[in-house]
C-alpha cells in the first residue's frame, strides 16, 4: 500500500499543499452479541481504506475513501476543500515541527482473532454465561458482547514519515441483571487488549474471570444496604479514581477542549492538594492506549498533566502544540480511516503517593469506599456524576456492609483540593472506550485516594 500512498502524497505536493498526510488501513472487524445463550448479532467485515488530509493556506481538507483507485481524486478534493475553507479562517493553522520517522512496528500475537473459528468465540461467550448463571440463582438476564479486529495501518506524509504498524483488538463485555423480590440490580465488566490476540481471552480475560467480576457486583447490590445521601469522607478505589482522572479531569487537559474548560489559563498554577500527580502515558507496555507513534507520526510520550499539584502541560496534537507553544505529545488518534486524528487520551492515571492503604481508612467514623463504577459523565466545567456498582460503608476505619444505589458527583477541580491521602501501591487498570465524536480504546486508573468530607457528594437516601 505504501506505493499508492506515496504517489498520492506527490499529487498533493504538485497541487501546492503545505502538508499532505495519508493513512491507509486494511483489516478484519467482528462483533458478536449473545443474550441468554442466543446469538442475536454477528457481523464481520473486511476494511480497506484511505484517510487523506492536506493543509492548504492554513486550512485543513479531509477526505476518506475505500476505493484505492480514487486516491488521486480524493487528494484533489481535499485540496479544493482546504483552499475554500482557507478564505474563511482568521487564524491560519500551523503545525509544530517534528522529526520524520521510517518505522515498521509489529505485535507479538499468538492467535490472530480473524483466524479463530466462530464456534470457539461463541463457546467463550456461552461459557461466560454459564459461570454467571451458576454464581447466583437471583441473576435474571445475561448479555455478553465480544469484539475482535486485526489488520495493518500505514502512514505516509509529505515530510518523509513512513510508518507501518500492526493492529489488533479483543474485547469482552458482559451486562448482568439480578432480582430479589422487588429489588433490582445490574452490573457490567469490561476487558480488552490492543496488543495480544485471542490468547488474551483464553489466558487472562477468561470467561470465568470476566463473568464473575460482573456477577459478584450484582450479588453485592442485591444484598447491600441503601446508600445515604450527603457528603462524607471517602476512599475511591483504582477503577473509580481512573474514571475521575479520565472523564472529569483528563478531557479538561486535551488542548482542543481546554479553552472551554476549567483548566483554561491555569497552566503553571496549583490545581490540587499536596501530593497530587496525574499523567497520560502512551508508552506503557501492553496497555490499551499504548502505541509507538500517534496517527500523525509523533512518538508517544509521557505527559505530566499535574506535577506536584501544579497543572504542568496539556495533551496536544501538532496543530495545538504550535498554537499554544507546547511540544507535540503524541496524543493525535483517529478511530479509523473514516476520521481525521484528534487529541485523545491514551493511558491516564493518578500517580501513587506516600500513604499505606490502611492509613487511608484510619479515623473515618463513617464514609464510603467506592470500588467500581457502572458509568459516568462529566462536563467542561469539571462537574461529574458517576454511578457506583460496588461500594462499602466505612465504619470506624473498617470496611462495613456493601452499599446499593450509590452515585457520586462533584466538581473535579474542587475535589482535587480535598484529597487527603494517596496510596503508595500498584493498581489494576480499567479498560474502557472513550467517545469524543470518535471511539478510542483507553486505560485509566490510579491508587486508592482519600477525600475529605465535602470533596465528593453521595446520592442516596437523605436522612
Amino acid at each position: 500500500m505504501f506505493d499508492e500512498l506515496e504517489k498520492a502524497v506527490e499529487t498533493g505536493r504538485n497541487l501546492g499543499a503545505e502538508y499532505v498526510e495519508l493513512r491507509g488501513e486494511s483489516g478484519f472487524i467482528e462483533y458478536i452479541q449473545m443474550e441468554d445463550r442466543n446469538v442475536n448479532a454477528l457481523t464481520q467485515r473486511l476494511e480497506r481504506g484511505i484517510a487523506i488530509r492536506v493543509l492548504v493556506d492554513g486550512a485543513w481538507g479531509f477526505v476518506s475513501t475505500g476505493d484505492l483507485s480514487a486516491i488521486d481524486f480524493g487528494v484533489e478534493s481535499a485540496f479544493k476543500m482546504a483552499k475554500a475553507a482557507a478564505k474563511t479562517r482568521k487564524d491560519p493553522i500551523a503545525l509544530a515541527e517534528v522529526k520524520a520517522f521510517e518505522k515498521k512496528e509489529t505485535l507479538d500475537i499468538e492467535r490472530d482473532p480473524r483466524h479463530v473459528p466462530i464456534e470457539e468465540k461463541i463457546k467463550y461467550m456461552d461459557d461466560m454465561t454459564t459461570h454467571i448463571r451458576d454464581f447466583d440463582d437471583r441473576i435474571t438476564a445475561v448479555t455478553v458482547k465480544v469484539r475482535t479486529a486485526s489488520g495493518h495501518k500505514y502512514l505516509v506524509t509529505s515530510e518523509g514519515t513512513r510508518i507501518q504498524s500492526q493492529s489488533t483488538l479483543v474485547w469482552a463485555y458482559p451486562w448482568v441483571s439480578g432480582k430479589e423480590g422487588t429489588k433490582l440490580s445490574a452490573a457490567r465488566y469490561e476487558e480488552a487488549s490492543t496488543h495480544q490476540g485471542w490468547e488474551y481471552l483464553e489466558q487472562v480475560a477468561t470467561p470465568e474471570y470476566v463473568g464473575l467480576n460482573a456477577a459478584e457486583k450484582v450479588k453485592l447490590q442485591l444484598e447491600g444496604t441503601p446508600a445515604k445521601g450527603g457528603s462524607f469522607p471517602c476512599v475511591l478505589g483504582p477503577r473509580v479514581i481512573g474514571v475521575l482522572a479520565h472523564e472529569a479531569l483528563g478531557h479538561l487537559a486535551e488542548a482542543d477542549l481546554t479553552i472551554n474548560s476549567s483548566f483554561n489559563g491555569k497552566v503553571g498554577e496549583v490545581v490540587g492538594a499536596e501530593g497530587v500527580n496525574m499523567t497520560d502515558d502512551g508508552r506503557m507496555p501492553g496497555m490499551l492506549g499504548t502505541s509507538g507513534f500517534d496517527d500523525e507520526g509523533v512518538p508517544s510520550s509521557r505527559v505530566e498533566i499535574i506535577k506536584d499539584s501544579v497543572l504542568k502541560e496539556l495533551m496536544t496534537n501538532r496543530e495545538y502544540a504550535a498554537k499554544i507553544g507546547q511540544r507535540p505529545t503524541g496524543n493525535a488518534r483517529a478511530e479509523s480511516y473514516l476520521f481525521p486524528p484528534i487529541i485523545r487520551m491514551r493511558n491516564t492515571m493518578f500517580e501513587p503517593g506516600d500513604f499505606s492503604p490502611d492509613e487511608l481508612f484510619e479515623g473515618i467514623k463513617f464514609g464510603y469506599y467506592c470500588a467500581d463504577f457502572r458509568g459516568g459523565q462529566a462536563q467542561m466545567n469539571a462537574s461529574f456524576q458517576v454511578g457506583i456498582q460496588e461500594a462499602y460503608e466505612i465504619v470506624d476505619g473498617q470496611l462495613g456492609q456493601p452499599v446499593t444505589d450509590l452515585s457520586i458527583s462533584g466538581i473535579a477541580t474542587d475535589s482535587l483540593f480535598k484529597i487527603e491521602g494517596v496510596a503508595k501501591e500498584e493498581f489494576p487498570w480499567e479498560a474502557g472506550r472513550c467517545g469524543k465524536g470518535q471511539e478510542a480504546f483507553v486505560s485509566s486508573g490510579g491508587p486508592r485516594i482519600r477525600f475529605l468530607e465535602g470533596g465528593i457528594t453521595f446520592g442516596g437516601v437523605t436522612n
